[in-house]
């Protein structure tokens, strides 16, 4: 699983102690990986940014022909497009229709290539824009290398982006780390980003493809996102990925550990994998979002957790149960009845900041990576009479009212108010401590794996790519020889 670009800001350069590395081995041969990738682009799965698509709008720069993919016995040409010219395919129920400038070209029941004539860098294909079948048109604006196929999914067009491993990976390195980038971090970026694509690349080809361009898989711009850096760090990588036990591992990523990295059964619930294992992480403790404070009052957090369905009093106390690494498991929230209610760190978490990306800030809850205090609390207190007449003080977190038999009963036992009736009105009063609620966090992403600012910071101490990946993932090998 991969993160967004992580956006820069002001770099501060973290001063540690020197963390003793075992170099991997770099094995000189030919390998055999997969020599093209197909990524989809638009698509109707829920993981793409681009959905359900009517119709597509295409144009080129370059040598290209149009051909269709279901002609008997071959490939049939269906045209050569010109620089300037504007095609459409558009969804049928029973397959695809192609247009030029507006005319109809063809109907066909398989799948539309754009397909190079002969493979250059300087072919591109324009994604212009599409329409959405739900509403209107959404422009694109994305040229694309290599091929470009159009299918009918069974209810929209897919659009296939078919082209070489590595032109992929020039569109993936600068989306998942800054172009500007130490050269040696991009190259861990790139082989840990050539490994995932191996070691995935069968994971959606029921639908057509390998992998998806977004974090759902790896984040992938095109020909528009490339930068010379990363382009560079893909060359002199090229063919080598990261292997244990001679096999692809999944090399997942994320974007800082926040000092230390997180076992992969404790995110997703799947068995040990031992390359995969958590530790102190000090490159992660300064860059990117190494840390945060995320405020809120009780009162806000009694009512996300009553909008997630739970059913919880004025809140009194949080408690914690943590992993090695001082991520939360659960948190146990408790009101001032004694009742408790448990929910994962992450879910708790995602309350504020749902999946941890609609809010990216060093002011927001970023990570499952917590601690939490309470600030500012007050607690109310009330005057009474007892039956001399004498003055006494209680507080407010359990109030007692007695009725004219003589019983007795809390007071809104739920409520944060209660409420008396003088002569004049009902006035609500509060029952329960107010305050703030302090959450101070560490990281952004699951922390499995490779920390991203982490390996900026290992390269500005002058370690190298080998170095990265070694420190990240246990006990592996890089390779340029992986016979599959």
């Amino acid at each position: 699983m991969a993160d967004l670009k992580r956006l820069t800001g002001k770099i501060h350069i973290l001063l540690t102690a020197a963390v003793l590395m075992v170099l991997l081995p770099a094995v000189s041969s030919q390998a055999q990986i997969p020599g093209k990738v197909r990524v989809g682009i638009i698509t109707s799965n829920t993981g793409s940014a681009y959905r359900n698509a009517a119709s597509i709008t295409f144009s080129v720069k370059g040598n290209y022909q149009i051909v269709d993919l279901a002609a008997i016995p071959g490939d049939e040409v269906i045209g050569t497009p010109a620089e300037g010219e504007q095609w459409q395919v558009y969804y049928l129920p029973s397959g695809v229709q192609v247009y030029k400038n507006g005319e109809a070209q063809k109907i066909t029941t398989g799948a539309v290539m754009v397909r190079e004539v002969t493979h250059s860098s300087d072919n591109r294909v324009l994604l212009s824009g599409y329409a959405n079948l739900e509403d209107a048109g959404t422009n694109l604006g994305k040229w694309y290398r290599g091929n470009m196929e159009f299918r009918n999914s069974g209810s929209a067009v897919t659009a296939i982006n078919d082209l070489p491993m590595d032109e992929y990976l020039y569109g993936v390195v600068p989306r998942e780390m800054s172009n500007s980038w130490p050269l040696e971090a991009l190259k861990a970026q790139a082989i840990a980003a050539r490994t995932y694509t191996v070691a995935n690349y069968n994971k959606r080809i029921v639908e057509g493809f390998n992998v998806l361009d977004t974090p759902s898989d790896q984040a992938y711009g095109g020909f528009n996102s490339e930068g010379a850096n990363a382009a560079k760090a893909v060359n002199e990588t090229s063919e080598k990925i990261i292997v244990y036990n001679e096999r692809p591992i999944s090399a997942v990523y994320h974007s800082t550990s926040g000092g230390h990295t997180e076992d992969n059964e404790n995110v997703w619930g799947t068995d040990p994998v031992p390359y995969l294992r958590g530790k102190p992480d000090p490159y992660s403790a300064v860059h990117g979002y190494a840390n945060w404070t995320f405020t809120a009052s009780l009162d806000e957090v009694r009512n996300r957790v009553i909008q997630a369905g739970q059913q919880i009093g004025p809140i009194s106390s949080f408690k914690l149960d943590k992993f090695p690494s001082g991520r939360v498991d659960s948190v146990m929230i408790t009101d001032i009845n004694g009742n408790t209610i448990t929910m994962t760190g992450t879910r708790f978490g995602q309350m504020f900041n749902p999946s941890f990306y609609t809010y990216i800030s060093s002011s927001n809850f970023m990570s499952r990576f917590f601690d939490v205090r309470t600030d500012q609390v007050t607690k109310p207190s009330y005057s009474v009479l007892n039956g001399s007449g004498q003055q006494a003080s209680v507080e407010g977190t359990k109030l007692y009212g007695v009725s004219e038999d003589g019983a007795a009963a809390i007071l809104n036992q739920t409520s944060a108010e209660f409420y008396a009736v003088d002569a004049n009105s009902t006035s609500a009063y509060n029952k329960s401590a107010t305050g703030m609620v302090v959450f101070e966090g560490h990281g952004w992403g699951h922390g499995v794996g490779m920390s991203q600012w982490g390996a900026y910071e290992m390269a500005q101490q002058g370690k190298n790519h080998l170095d990265i990946l070694a420190f990240y993932y246990t006990g592996v090998q890089v390779t340029d020889d992986y016979d599959g």
